[in-house]
């Protein structure tokens, strides 16, 4: 994992006639983002397996419809994870922290700032994650096989994060809301009530399905905590000692 040194009042989001922006990005705002670690790639099929190979190993009580064996329709153990729910990667970072002997919540989802603060390696120079030219970072609709790729082919951004731009959408930990207003200021997931299931989450990055424009450092989407698709996967975020 990379440990990021955080920022404060750091930008996120588009003001209104940003090339391709969309309504639910703005306004743009200041977050302060705490350091925190983020994995250098998106979980990939080797991790996923060894987790749920490790669990059944050792009987740790597991939610089988949530934590399986690999789900990916694209096959590759250097390959992202796909076909996983937000509530999939709940269970598998549960499990990842038992298996770990680490705290609850240890390994988790990042936030939706934080997603963004990596993505942009804490400058706001490029619209995709570490360039302005997609090619350089990222899979996407026009320069793959309309399938995932291993990860780490392409060049990481300055933060030596790779894929954050295109080959599988990746979950945050926050509620969906339709725009910035009433974002809270610090770097934190935005949820509504703690103990209430959100309806909607947030995935961002594009796929290796997308069109550019949904591979931009600013895009963000919400969908059902339940959805599987062959553009959802997920990376791990953790605390800085």
């Amino acid at each position: 994992m990379r440990i990021l040194p955080g920022a404060e009042n750091f930008p996120i989001g588009n003001n209104k006639g940003e090339e391709d922006s969309y309504e639910d990005e703005q306004p743009r705002h200041s977050r302060s983002i705490a350091p925190f670690a983020l994995a250098e790639y998106p979980v990939t099929q080797t991790l996923w397996t060894a987790v749920y190979n490790l669990a059944e190993e050792r009987n740790l009580k597991f939610d089988d419809d949530l934590l399986r064996p690999n789900p990916s329709n694209f096959l590759g153990p250097n390959r992202p994870v796909e076909k996983v729910s937000w509530n999939d990667a709940h269970e598998f970072c549960r499990i990842l922290n038992l298996l770990c002997g680490k705290p609850e919540k240890y390994f988790r989802l990042p936030s939706e700032a934080e997603w963004e603060y990596a993505a942009r390696a804490g400058k706001r120079e490029t619209l995709y994650a570490g360039s302005n030219q997609l090619n350089e970072v990222g899979w996407y609709g026009e320069n793959n096989k309309k399938e995932t790729m291993p990860v780490g082919l392409l060049t990481p951004n300055v933060f030596g994060l790779y894929d954050l731009s295109g080959n599988v959408f990746e979950w945050c930990e926050d509620d969906w809301h339709g725009n910035y207003e009433n974002h809270p200021s610090d770097g934190q997931a935005w949820i509504d009530d703690p103990e209430k299931r959100a309806s909607i989450r947030v995935r961002r990055g594009g796929s290796w399905y997308n069109l550019a424009r949904y591979c931009r450092c600013a895009l963000r989407i919400g969908n059902g905590p339940d959805l599987r698709d062959r553009v959802y996967g997920f990376r791990l975020a953790a605390p800085v000692q």
